[in-house]
């Protein structure tokens, strides 16, 4: 009988594992007035912005506004990839000044930007904005992969590319003007 049942426990959680990695991870929907509206998806639109930094300065979508791309980063303040990111972008910010370039960590992050801002020297670039998110954008854009995420974003600002992880640079120039 004890055989019978660790057999029957053992299939059942088999079969829960194998069902839960066949299942790929589907962009959630938000809720906008009637219509459901995915942000995670190449072609998607930017969703409203409220980015607030180090600063308590206030940033929106509207604040990145021009005719260039926009190049979000999603990231975490104490990851050392991000931070390696932001010294990349920081050292190169001359070849990117034509674009706006953010990086947005989740809203429980503020406490952790002046480390990030003295292991990074980001900072040193007030052309590029680092903040923390004040309006759930980081949840519809997040696709749960490797930080940092970048997010790129056409003059008309939609999503026409997204990268994880370390990203070679030459990656990212082929977005800039």
């Amino acid at each position: 009988m004890k055989k019978i049942l660790a057999g029957a426990g053992l299939l059942c959680a088999s079969a829960f594992v194998i069902q839960a990695q066949q299942q790929k991870a589907q962009p959630v929907p938000q809720q906008t007035g009637e219509a459901k509206v995915s942000y995670r998806e190449e072609g998607s639109v930017l969703p409203p912005l409220r980015v607030i930094d180090g600063k308590m300065n206030e940033y929106t979508e509207k604040s990145f506004r021009n005719d260039h791309h926009f190049f979000m980063f999603l990231f975490n303040p104490t990851c050392g990839h991000c931070i390696d990111m932001a010294k990349l972008m920081g050292a190169h910010a001359d070849e990117f000044k034509k674009n706006h370039v953010l990086f947005l960590a989740g809203p429980a992050m503020m406490p952790y930007l002046g480390h990030f801002f003295q292991a990074s020297g980001i900072d040193k670039h007030p052309e590029i904005k680092v903040g923390i998110d004040s309006a759930s954008a980081v949840d519809r854009l997040y696709n749960y992969r490797m930080l940092p995420q970048v997010n790129i974003y056409d003059k008309d600002r939609k999503l026409v590319k997204i990268f994880y992880g370390d990203v070679p640079l030459d990656s990212l120039k082929k977005y800039v003007p």
